[in-house]
């Protein structure tokens, strides 16, 4: 049995502009964690949750998760509202990893190749968040017919999973004991 590998087109990518059809298909963060974050607060702790996550965007306008990595040292061991923002994106990760490297042999002589791919792309989520991550696996695999709506359908399944079993109410508290 012969096992025909696939074609690959590995570049370091550098700042990526985001397309329009990947934009419309992989859910920023950001955007996702305000819509459920805000809904219940009062004007001036929405805008300051806003701010708070605004400011922590990438020059391409999304969300990278670096930017929670201080996340927990302001104010101490309180937590504060970005706290469930962390919480919410921690799968992603592993969900963009599973995505990205479907269908490559963990053996063999596009190993090297899949370990490439799910590092640069882990970096790129990161970094330049989860649309740019998308947008250089499309650009890296043209052939492996990965979905990006399905991407988009994993994140926004995870991210509702998580914030389930939150309460908007504790944003509320953890706004307040952030501007203690």
């Amino acid at each position: 049995m012969v096992v025909e590998t696939e074609e690959l087109h590995l570049f370091e990518p550098g700042r990526l502009k985001i397309p329009a059809h990947v934009a419309e298909e992989i859910p920023d963060a950001g955007v996702f964690f305000l819509s459920w974050a805000t809904q219940d607060l009062r004007p001036e702790q929405a805008r300051e949750i806003e701010a708070a996550v605004n400011g922590r965007r990438c020059p391409n306008g999304w969300f990278p998760l670096e930017s929670l990595d201080s996340i927990g040292r302001r104010g101490g061991l309180r937590k504060g509202p970005l706290t469930y923002l962390a919480q919410m994106t921690a799968e992603d990760p592993e969900i963009l990893r599973r995505w990205a490297t479907r269908g490559l042999p963990e053996t063999g002589p596009q190993a090297e190749a899949r370990q490439q791919i799910d590092a640069t792309a882990n970096r790129l989520l990161r970094t330049q968040g989860h649309a740019a991550a998308a947008t250089w696996v499309m650009a890296v695999r043209p052939r492996a017919f990965l979905s990006l709506g399905l991407l988009g359908d994993k994140l926004f399944a995870s991210w509702d999973t998580c914030l389930a079993t939150l309460r908007t109410k504790d944003v509320a508290k953890a706004v307040r004991r952030w501007n203690r």
